[in-house]
């Protein structure tokens, strides 16, 4: 097993509203929805471009190997906009890349 950080982009069809944002993070960084996103690391999770209704999120997952490691950061990304609000057509998210290895 290894921590990877995995990159997922994708678009939103509507703007992030902050309690949503709020929720997001919640899920992805397993916080208290009333304070993610309220101090400044939080940034790095989730770049979001409102105009053009692209996000990127950084996610840390355990897994076995790259593959898992790819398949367990859709699965956290689906369902952290679920969360947040988002119907399954509403978010188009795309391939995850791996930024990140620490199999130590």
């Amino acid at each position: 097993m290894g921590s990877y950080v995995i990159t997922v982009p994708g678009t939103v069809e509507r703007p992030l509203e902050e309690s949503a944002r709020r929720t997001l993070l919640a899920v992805v960084r397993g916080a208290d929805p009333e304070q993610a996103g309220v101090e400044v690391p939080d940034l790095d999770v989730l770049t979001l471009d409102e105009p053009e209704g692209t996000f990127v999120l950084r996610l840390e997952v355990e897994a076995a190997d790259r593959t898992a490691a790819g398949e367990a950061a859709l699965d956290l990304a689906r369902r952290a906009f679920a969360a947040a609000g988002y119907e399954e057509g509403a978010v188009g998210i795309g391939a995850p890349a791996v930024t990140g290895i620490d199999v130590g």
